[in-house]
């Protein structure tokens, strides 16, 4: 299989929009989130291993699941995420949560937790299966290995919008246009088995979910605006054009517009679960 070239950095940037972008997405995709741990075998008592953890959504949702009497260790290597995510376990009283700053590649605790979560975080990997391999050494034999890709190529089609969005359709192949000049991998929810296949796990159970959009309170309008605003820098150095600070001011307000002037929905990023055990 070819894999993309290196990223030298997470294309999103640590930004204040971009934590607020985080936090969004973890209000839109809680549900999908929380059903892929239990079903993938998270449970009560466990000790987790949240990689690429970021705000500390993911993080927080695996505690809920295996209570005080397990552990949940979240790892990002910003600075400013983990930051926001201590606040946000602080807040919650999560004491059994706790966060590192490290990377991926620096992180071995052979066999210290039950499972292992992750959620679009090997679509920014040069090697997402060595990566999958390496991480899961951490974990015990039988462990849960439960992982989240999104799939943004499926939208590529056009088919994202009914009626069809101009605006969404703009915006969707300018991001796409983005996240593939940062060599980040657009179709990684697709290519799940394949990864799990290189890390020398067990052929993952997978499923394809995506939210739809619609009405004036979504939330979805305000996450497009922030996930373009986040780009904007990545798109620069890249001579990408389309948008700029002043362009993409109010423009989850313009999509909103746009759709409920023909009651219409949109569909959100779609994503992949795949859930295994390590063998």
């Amino acid at each position: 299989m070819t894999q993309p070239e290196p990223v030298a950095h997470y294309l999103l940037g640590h930004t204040e929009h971009e934590l607020r972008r985080l936090d969004i997405q973890g209000t839109l995709y809680s549900d999908i989130t929380s059903r892929a741990f239990v079903e993938g075998g998270l449970c009560e008592g466990m000790r987790v291993l949240d990689i690429g953890c970021g705000t500390g959504d993911v993080s927080v949702t695996a505690a809920r699941i295996v209570g005080p009497s397990g552990a949940v260790v979240g790892i990002d290597r910003g600075p400013a995420a983990i930051k926001s995510a201590r606040q946000r376990v602080a807040a919650e009283g999560a004491e059994w949560v706790t966060f590192e700053v490290t990377e991926l590649d620096d992180f071995h605790r052979p066999t210290e937790f039950d499972a292992v979560v992750g959620r679009f975080i090997l679509m920014h990997q040069h090697d997402p299966s060595a990566v999958l391999q390496s991480i899961c050494r951490s974990v015990t034999i039988g462990g849960p290995v439960v992982m989240i890709e999104s799939w943004m190529k499926v939208l590529s089609s056009g088919a994202h919008s009914h009626p069809h969005s101009e605006l969404y359709d703009e915006i969707v192949q300018w991001k796409s246009a983005v996240v593939r000049g940062a060599k980040a991998d657009t179709a990684a929810g697709g290519r799940l088995r394949q990864m799990y296949a290189g890390a020398g796990l067990p052929d993952p159970e997978c499923r394809l979910e995506a939210l739809v959009a619609a009405g004036p309170d979504s939330p979805y309008y305000e996450y497009v605006e922030q996930s373009v605003r986040s780009m904007l820098p990545e798109a620069r150095r890249l001579g990408l054009g389309g948008y700029t600070e002043e362009t993409v001011s109010g423009l989850g307000a313009r999509l909103r517009d746009e759709v409920m002037e023909v009651d219409g929905s949109l569909i959100a990023w779609p994503v992949v679960t795949a859930m295994a055990r390590r063998p």
